[in-house]
């Protein structure tokens, strides 16, 4: 998916998802469910990704 979907989906900017995947700025527990939610994961699966934890 891409970021601009995501952001649509998730009622974000592209610009701040950009921001968000890029380090620039943190998410909080709020942003980083509606995220999880729109790209149809566990908002715990993103933070094993940010961490190097999941293989997938």
């Amino acid at each position: 998916m891409t970021q601009e979907k995501l952001a649509e989906r998730a009622g974000f900017s592209a610009r701040y998802v950009g921001a968000i995947e890029r380090g620039d700025v943190s998410a909080s527990v709020t942003v980083l469910g509606q995220i999880a939610e729109a790209s149809g994961v566990e908002p715990g699966y993103l933070l094993k990704k940010a961490a190097g934890l999941s293989k997938s």
